[in-house]
This record gives C-alpha cells, sequence and structure tokens, in this order.
C-alpha cells in the first residue's frame, strides 16, 4: 500500500475517533452489538455470498420459529435483501436466544460455555493473562489444547475453541441443520471475543479469588461492569450506529485472515489497560484489606467515553472479519 493511502487511512479513523469523544449518549455486544456487526460484514457482502448464506441458515432446525416468525412486521413486506440482513443479523444474535429456550430443548443448543473464555488460559499468541491481578499473584497458566481441526466437540469449551470448531463444521459439515446452527455460532463468537470482558476478569485474593466473571461481580450504580460493556453502543438509533461503524470499517485492513488468538490477544490488552481504572480498583482494594463490602461504584463521563470509542472500534473490527471470514469459506462467490 503506497504510504500516501495509508497515511490518509490513518488521518480518516482519527478524525472519526475525535468525533465519537463528542458523543455524550452510550453507543456493543447485546443483541443491537451483534446485529450491527454483521450488518457491517453485509455492507461489503456479495449479492452472491447473501444469498449463499441465506440458504445456509434456512436449514436451522429452529429457522421458522427464531426467524422467520421473530421478523419485525416492517420486513414482512420489504425488499429480500433487507430481510435477508435481518436474518443473519439474527443469526449472530440466536445463541443468545438459545439460553432462554424451554428446559425441554434448551440443552440441545445452549452452551453457556461458549461465550467467554478464562482469563488464565494460554495458547499460540494469545500469551497474555486476561485477568488484571490486584495485591495477589498471578493464577497459574491453563494451557489450551490445540486447535479444532474435526467435529468433535471435545476442546469446544470456550470462546475462541467454539469459534475454531464453528469455522471448521462450516467448511466440513455434511448435515445442513448442523452447519447453519454453526452459523449462527461463528457470526455470534467472532462478536463475543472481540468484547474484552469476554476474555478475562479482576482477581483478588479474598473478593474474587476466582475472577470477578468478567467484570460481572463489579457492581454500578446500574447493572454491572460486563453489562455495560455490553449494551455500550445502545443509545442511538441502529441506522446512525451503523454509519459511525461503516466509516470505521472503511479504514481497516483488509488484508486479514482467521486469527482467533490474535483477536483474543487484542481484547486483553484492552482489558488490562482500560477496562479497570483506579475508580474501581481503589475501592476493591479498600474492601480486600478491610473485610467490608464491596458498594456500587461510579464511572467517570471520561471512561464511559473511552469505552464508546473502545467498543466501535472493536464492533467495527468484528464486522470486517466476520466478512473477512465468510468470504474465505465461500471463495470466489
Amino acid at each position: 500500500m503506497p504510504a500516501e493511502s495509508l497515511l490518509s487511512r490513518w488521518v480518516r479513523c482519527f478524525c472519526l475517533l475525535l468525533a465519537l469523544v463528542s458523543l455524550s449518549s452510550l453507543l456493543a455486544w447485546d443483541a443491537t452489538g451483534h446485529r450491527l456487526s454483521v450488518y457491517v460484514a453485509y455492507e461489503e457482502m456479495t449479492q452472491n455470498q447473501r444469498e449463499y448464506w441465506r440458504e445456509i441458515l434456512q436449514h436451522h432446525p429452529r429457522f421458522a420459529s427464531d426467524f422467520e416468525q421473530a421478523m419485525p412486521a416492517t420486513l414482512l413486506a420489504a425488499h429480500r435483501d433487507e430481510q435477508t440482513r435481518w436474518l443473519l443479523g439474527q443469526a449472530a444474535v440466536w445463541p443468545d436466544l438459545a439460553r432462554g429456550l424451554p428446559d425441554a430443548i434448551g440443552p440441545r443448543y445452549n452452551r453457556p460455555d461458549w461465550h467467554w473464555i478464562d482469563g488464565a488460559w494460554v495458547r499460540d499468541e494469545a500469551r497474555t493473562h486476561g485477568n488484571l491481578y490486584v495485591d495477589t499473584p498471578p493464577l497459574p497458566d491453563v494451557p489450551g489444547a490445540p486447535a479444532i481441526n474435526s467435529r468433535h466437540a471435545t476442546h469446544a469449551s470456550n470462546v475462541l475453541t467454539a469459534l475454531e470448531r464453528a469455522r471448521w463444521q462450516l467448511e466440513h459439515e455434511g448435515d445442513a441443520a448442523q452447519r447453519a446452527i454453526a452459523l449462527c455460532w461463528l457470526l455470534h463468537l467472532i462478536g463475543d471475543i472481540h468484547q474484552p470482558l469476554h476474555t478475562g476478569g479482576l482477581v483478588t485474593a479474598r473478593l474474587f479469588p476466582d475472577g470477578d466473571r468478567g467484570g460481572n461481580g463489579i457492581r454500578l450504580r446500574d447493572g454491572n461492569l460486563h453489562a455495560l460493556w455490553d449494551q455500550a453502543l445502545r443509545g442511538p438509533t441502529i441506522n446512525d450506529s451503523l454509519a459511525t461503524l461503516n466509516t470505521f470499517a472503511a479504514g481497516l485492513p483488509t488484508e486479514q485472515t482467521f486469527a482467533p488468538t490474535s483477536w483474543l490477544q487484542e481484547s486483553r490488552r484492552i482489558l488490562l489497560q482500560q477496562v479497570y481504572p483506579a475508580s474501581i480498583i481503589e475501592p476493591v482494594r479498600q474492601s480486600e484489606n478491610t473485610g467490608s463490602a464491596l458498594g456500587s461504584i461510579i464511572l467517570s463521563q471520561q471512561y464511559l467515553d473511552a469505552m464508546q470509542q473502545t467498543a466501535t472500534i472493536r464492533l467495527a473490527e468484528a464486522g470486517v472479519r466476520i466478512r473477512i471470514t465468510l468470504a474465505d469459506i465461500t471463495g470466489s462467490l
């Protein structure tokens, strides 16, 4: 790439970040975020690719109930392309919907452990723990198994290995229903692995000896730290958020490969550098040292603005990587 073109791209990204700082409402990984990451990918898909993935999804065993019948009434008479975009967005949301299925069928589809990863789990590029250790020694490494390269699910036990298995299934699985389910998981987990609090947490000796469950143990005035990050793109309309994400995605490199361990490591760096500021660590430390209860924590507007910027970047990156991964699978369609 010519030097001028690269410089221009970085200038455009920097200007966008400056604009984002001025947004006061919270704009990542709730249903809105997962859908948006797919919509970013959809923008650059060919029509043949869009139709190919729609056809794959139509073999989902719950396509009628969780997709067709769930489509908003406003889309029932819309152009087929709008419906296809919504259906693929729904596919990215579906693994979270599976959490609420009735007990009689839920275990067939719900995989709670596939949405996150132990912060001490290490393999390949993911060599740094995703845990922030406060006044306590690091937990022992959890050596990760080799990459998934077969239909066996024995090693699909976290967001990374489940993502690898979903990719493998889309390329090799012969059962159409299983491929449709794998498509949902691939779209969802590429989003999840870009959320820092799905890759580790905060660890202390007394309060959180096994970690704070990715920020779920840190209470805020409204909710908890994990939920705050999950909902980072709520606020503007979905079209406004999508326009912002598409602008940022246009400045990202397209010469990428399927590299989930690298994506995991990116999220861990963000967690260690940004997610737990002093306004969280100091109350945790005081509670740890005195034995007092940890109350709810108030985060600054500066923190919220920075979180919004990071969430925008991560969702744009997730969208670009979804598109590239799907294009690698379909080839020249």
